[in-house]
């Protein structure tokens, strides 16, 4: 049983198919399966139920998958202790970011990143808070950026920063001003992200708190999306800066601060699991290109919390 054929099995378990697996892993379909017969063979069972449809956990492979995550998370955890001992930063980095930090955060930290620490192997994984925050728990990610809504349970973290919350519309159909109340958005056409989306959540607790309605014309999973329609003149969308900047900065975008509403982002990783010089070092660019990012005025609505480690 080698940590490739553990990979290679939680892969296929989570996409139900050799065929999908081989695609993602990069790996030609026959290899993986002698793969994983070596692994069956190993261990003197049957992992997989194969049919038409796809494939499916026997009973022994059920066992196995609540602990193939822990053994390949201890294996991470002893190959960074170890290479802490060497001169050079190295190891394996699986870190989660919603994709709405793609141009002010994600990109530059994963350039500097590499050439600082080109021995690290990262794996970076975009998707929203919600599902970066089940990836953590479950052992799939080493940190990752939520939402300080998640539930903090059985988990390690730190704030990083606030966003005040922007309405964006089309250039000419937002007056420019200081700020806009929640009420002053109840009968424009809005264009907002999927329930149960954290930030949507958000959005609609202040909402019903203040007992305001809203007009929701169009659900989308796609920031990208939502920008581009409002951008469009269909309507207009409640987002961060972050979210928004290439358009606003383009001019395809007029965005006002939304009064009184703001969101928390935080730096989570498992509390059972010591993180290595790699992901230690991650943190560090991170934060010192988010408060750089803060000073240059390039982040409109930033704010920088302390960054203070907690541990529930």
């Amino acid at each position: 049983m080698t940590p490739r054929q553990l990979k290679y099995f939680l892969r296929i378990s989570e996409l139900k198919s050799f065929t999908k697996a081989a695609a993602v892993l990069h790996v030609a379909q026959p290899a993986l399966s002698r793969q994983i017969q070596q692994l069956e063979g190993d261990l003197g069972v049957k992992l997989f139920i194969r049919s038409d449809s796809g494939v499916t956990l026997t009973d022994a492979g059920k066992a196995l998958s609540s602990r193939a995550v822990k053994l390949l998370d201890h294996l991470a955890s002893v190959r960074d202790e170890i290479s802490s001992f060497s001169d050079e930063i190295q190891g394996q980095l699986k870190f989660g970011i919603p994709p709405s930090f793609f141009d002010l955060l994600t990109s530059p930290l994963i350039q500097q990143y590499r050439t600082q620490f080109p021995a690290v192997e990262l794996t970076i994984i975009e998707d929203i808070s919600s599902t970066i925050h089940e990836l953590i728990l479950n052992g799939r990610l080493d940190i990752g950026i939520v939402l300080s809504i998640e539930s903090m349970n059985g988990l390690s973290y730190r704030h990083l920063f606030d966003e005040q919350l922007f309405v964006a519309g089309a250039s000419g159909l937002l007056d420019v001003e200081e700020s806009i109340s929640l009420e002053s958005i109840s009968s424009s056409p809005l264009i907002l992200t999927q329930q149960p989306n954290t930030l949507r959540m958000i959005l609609e607790d202040a909402l019903r708190a203040r007992n305001i309605s809203h007009n929701v014309i169009l659900e989308t999973n796609s920031t990208r999306l939502q920008s581009e329609m409002a951008a469009a003149g269909i309507g207009f969308t409640v987002l961060a800066y972050s979210a928004i900047s290439k358009e606003v900065e383009s001019g395809k975008l007029t965005a006002i601060p939304l009064e009184d509403l703001k969101v928390t982002w935080t730096l989570v990783y498992s509390k059972d699991r010591e993180l290595g010089s790699a992901a230690h070092q991650f943190i560090e660019l991170l934060l010192e290109l988010t408060v750089e990012r803060a000073k240059s005025g390039k982040w409109p609505g930033l704010t920088i919390k302390a960054t203070k480690k907690n541990t529930p």
